[in-house]
């Protein structure tokens, strides 16, 4: 079965985290399915790059991506959409032909992909990460880009969003349309530590994000851990991701820092490798994502294949897994700085007690669905019952 994947965004020279989520749900496919990757992105020089999709666990081959790059001046929209047809074209005289084309979020990608699956005459399923569906956190599409949106929703035979969350947005777009949810794909770094978490010291908490305010809500977490520890919890946390010390944003956090009492218990380390948040999730006690919006975010996931232990706000897909296993952790509603504190001082007592959380559980209930198999089968029968 061949899948030609049109990836809005997908990891390239100039900017190389962009869709990585994108690149490891391509990566989950099963290797019996060739995949081939077109991405288009607007660099500072124009040019082609070809390289491996990845090789698996035996050696083969996953599939190949090319990259086009093109100049990077208006009208941007339609030079990308300009080159993927330049792709369709080579394919063409390749003798290529898919059987299915799968969108990667419907932005730049999306009217080439409505256009190649008419002209080829095979089914086209959307998957979708974008949290620009979600108007009520005052996210929205310009107009053309509803244009595109809206196209693609409406011709693609299957929706794949990350979360119920996001499906129930899309369905504003194209109600009749079936919708499977496939969450994001954790990385196989991830996992349970070696040796039980240590009980004794303090609680140790752990972020890891953007660091960005407007979204993650960091001074709402500093401001609910200073009470907590004013409360009596002995609690530090490690703070990834961000720009790192000197940073403009770390710099106004660490100001605050300061100012609530907290020099000696919280740090940030700026940007961190897969293998070191991998690492600092077994080191830690508990996960605190304090976020005013998202979709299904990666970094719950991790946190959970690592059996760590939660404290999250009900947005985008988080409460569809908290609240069916409440031993993923607990849910707090946007804002509720109140409720952190409580969660925080609650845990770091726990923790004093020599009461640990439910760990196995934790990775069990992750392992059961966002592994790499577990995601790429989702995706192989999907692709399956389109064929039918």
């Amino acid at each position: 079965m061949r899948i030609l994947h049109l990836a809005s965004w997908y990891p390239n020279r100039g900017h190389v985290q962009l869709g990585n989520f994108v690149q490891r749900h391509i990566e989950a496919l099963p290797n019996h399915l060739e995949s081939r990757v077109l991405h288009v992105w607007t660099g500072g020089r124009m040019g082609r790059e070809n390289r491996l999709l990845g090789i698996d666990a035996e050696g083969s081959n996953l599939g190949c991506v090319q990259i086009q790059y093109v100049l990077d001046f208006p009208p941007r929209r339609k030079r990308i959409e300009r080159g993927y047809m330049q792709f369709y074209r080579r394919l063409n005289r390749e003798g290529y032909r898919p059987d299915i084309v799968h969108l990667h979020n419907a932005a730049e990608a999306a009217r080439p992909a409505c256009r190649m699956a008419k002209l080829w005459g095979v089914p086209l399923v959307v998957s979708e990460n974008w949290t620009a569906y979600h108007v009520e956190h005052g996210r929205a599409f310009r107009k053309k880009e509803e244009r595109g949106v809206r196209m693609a929703l409406n011709r693609a035979a299957v929706h794949l969003p990350v979360s119920e969350h996001l499906a129930r947005a899309m369905a504003r777009y194209a109600s009749d349309v079936q919708q499977v949810v496939i969450p994001n794909v954790v990385e196989s770094v991830f996992g349970p530590p070696a040796e039980p978490r240590d009980l004794d010291g303090a609680l140790r908490l752990l972020h890891v994000s953007s660091l960005i305010d407007d979204h993650k809500d960091i001074t709402g977490m500093l401001h609910a851990m200073a009470v907590a520890l004013k409360n009596g919890a002995d609690v530090t946390l490690d703070c990834l991701g961000g720009a790192g010390s000197g940073g403009a944003e770390v710099g106004r956090y660490e100001r605050l820092v300061l100012d609530l009492g907290l020099k000696d218990r919280v740090v940030f380390h700026g940007p961190a490798s897969s293998a070191q948040v991998a690492e600092a999730m077994c080191n830690a006690d508990a996960f605190v994502l304090f976020s005013q919006y998202e979709n299904l975010p990666c970094v719950l996931l991790e946190a959970w294949m690592t059996g760590l232990p939660v404290v999250a706000t009900d947005v985008g897909g988080v409460g569809e897994h908290m609240l069916r296993n409440p031993k993923l952790g607990t849910l707090l509603q946007v804002g509720d700085r109140k409720g952190l504190t409580e969660a925080i001082v609650c845990a770091a007592k726990d923790k004093a007690m020599g009461i640990r959380p439910d760990s196995g559980a934790i990775q069990a209930y992750a392992s059961a669905r966002f592994t790499q198999r577990a995601v790429g089968l989702a995706f192989e029968a999907v692709y399956r019952s389109v064929l039918d």
